[in-house]
């Protein structure tokens, strides 16, 4: 893993309320790849180029070139590089009740993807304080966290003002690719009744949910099948379908082709 990495100096009553791990740059690199389950740190990170694929507690998302995102602790976090575009990143590990109560404050304890949010600045400057080295530099730091939180809710709250109820509904379905479709979990997101929440998405998107769901399911099998050793039996579950032989039969039905062949092709043009 090729990373720059820089430790912080805090003293001890300070990391009992906010502990700052480690910061650094991560450089491209098609093997990256952190898997923490139940992860006692969390992490804010800004994407300055390639892209990726991060899940957090069955929700998933891409991050890509100019978003950001903030992955909580106590939460599972797997996330890796686009073997062809690895990412570059800026990032700061940090955890602590401070961090839990200034994400619930401003109201992202459920929040993880940032699309278009730049906070490079921001972890700039928090690298810069980690390189004093034996300076105990927290309460800037707190500053810092305090600020990319706070650029997190606008950024949030501006992007929800802009977009409109059937763009609510994509979002919402894009980070459902490795959870089971509810169809009445997105009709309680949008305050909608079930024929009126497929009749609004297939307008806007000339689809159902699920059928847009199933095919984002699909694209993401893919990239499996083709970066990952996993087994079609565990891409399957991973995707929440309902055995293997049900994803093998829809994904042929999709693809033209079954995940076995594909996986071969893949491999042969890599």
């Amino acid at each position: 893993m090729n990373e720059e990495i820089y430790p912080f100096h805090q003293k001890n009553e300070n990391k009992a309320l906010i502990d700052f791990s480690i910061c650094g740059i991560t450089y491209p690199d098609k093997n990256y790849e952190i898997n923490r389950k139940d992860s006692p740190i969390g992490c804010i990170e800004y994407v300055e180029e390639g892209m990726g694929t991060v899940h957090i507690d069955g929700k998933t998302f891409y991050p890509k070139e100019g978003d950001s995102y903030f992955l909580q602790s106590k939460k599972s976090q797997h996330y890796y590089s686009d073997a062809e575009h690895p990412w570059k990143k800026y990032f700061v590990n940090l955890s602590g009740r401070l961090v839990e109560s200034l994400a619930e404050g401003y109201g992202l304890s459920e929040s993880s993807y940032f699309e278009g949010l730049d906070l490079k600045a921001e972890l700039c400057r928090i690298i810069e304080l980690a390189k004093r080295e034996k300076e105990d530099c927290t309460a800037e730091l707190i500053e810092i966290v305090n600020e990319m939180l706070f650029k997190m809710r606008a950024h949030r709250k501006g992007r929800k003002e802009r977009q409109g109820i059937e763009a609510e509904m994509k979002d919402f379905l894009d980070t459902q690719i490795t959870a089971k479709f509810h169809i009445g979990l997105l009709c309680k997101r949008v305050s909608k009744s079930e024929s009126q929440t497929i009749r609004i998405f297939k307008k806007a998107y000339g689809v159902t949910p699920y059928t847009y769901l199933l095919a984002k399911k699909i694209e993401f099998a893919k990239k499996l099948l083709s970066d990952t050793n996993l087994t079609v039996g565990q891409i399957a579950d991973k995707l929440c379908f309902t055995d293997a032989y049900y994803f093998s039969t829809t994904f042929k039905n999709r693809t033209g082709t079954t995940p076995s062949a594909y996986r071969k092709s893949a491999h042969t043009q890599a």
